[in-house]
């Protein structure tokens, strides 16, 4: 018997899609399910409500942001450049 490694979030799929497009699935899965670092207090306590919808459990801070992660990369840099 041959032994395998644990599926990820993405073995729901099977053997469908292929391998690649699995594990896309599951890289950005993980990192949407990892508590955020919250913009109003500082600590790792946000998470995903709904679509771009974040919620921190500590303040109870809401905000909009990325699809699959609070802070996105165009949101960085519209940042930097408004700081200037």
């Amino acid at each position: 018997m041959a032994v395998s490694k644990k599926s990820s979030s993405a073995g729901r799929f099977g053997p469908r899609y292929g391998r690649r497009i699995r594990v896309k699935i599951s890289n950005i899965e993980s990192q949407m399910k990892q508590k955020h670092k919250c913009p109003q207090c500082g600590r790792k306590s946000v998470k995903r409500v709904s679509t771009a919808i974040w919620e921190c459990s500590k303040c109870d801070t809401k905000f909009a942001g990325g699809t699959y992660i609070p802070d996105t990369p165009v949101g960085r840099l519209s940042r930097k450049a408004s700081l200037k």
